[in-house]
């Protein structure tokens, strides 16, 4: 069977994040792979970590800014760089 890699739309991973954790595989911009389980939906991020409104976050099309659950702090990745995207049980 052939496996075809489908592109991910950021609104639509935007949507996912917001529903709870999903697993990220992407290619880092120096080349590394990662594996991130992250989400954006409030619930899941300690209350201290929340977003206050006074960051300086541009709106990017091509970046998406995740809380990762693992490391405990927010990070970005370019969705051109995604590799696999899992939800459900992760």
């Amino acid at each position: 069977m052939k496996t075809e890699k489908v592109k991910l739309h950021h609104n639509a991973i935007s949507m996912l994040l917001k529903t709870g954790i999903v697993e990220v595989e992407f290619i880092k911009k120096n080349g590394e792979y990662r594996k991130m389980k992250c989400t954006t939906k409030l619930d899941y991020i300690p209350k201290e970590k929340h977003p206050t409104g006074e960051g300086n976050a541009l709106i990017n099309e091509k970046v998406m800014r995740v809380y990762d659950i693992n490391a405990e702090g927010w990070r970005s990745f370019n969705v051109d760089s995604i590799q696999n995207f899992s939800i459900g049980q992760v």
